[in-house]
């Protein structure tokens, strides 16, 4: 896809996943446990975590350009 070789796009992915994971949402919400005993923010942060790997992985993979892969354009 196009959009993944867009400066922007990366610009604006990196930086909302920035925001989110400040989290001011909740800084004086109090502790509870959920499941496996652990508060809800540790799933927040698996999930964010997460996206943010695949999105260093697209990344890598679509818009960092090699001198191979600019020859191979040519």
């Amino acid at each position: 896809m196009k959009i993944f070789q867009a400066s922007s796009f990366w610009w604006f992915s990196f930086t909302l996943m920035f925001f989110l994971s400040l989290d001011f949402w909740s800084w004086e919400q109090p502790v509870t446990l959920s499941w496996l005993n652990l508060p809800p923010w540790v799933f927040y942060f698996l999930g964010l975590q997460i996206t943010f790997a695949f999105a260093l992985i697209i990344f890598g993979l679509k818009f960092w350009q090699t001198p191979q892969d600019e020859e191979q354009k040519r």
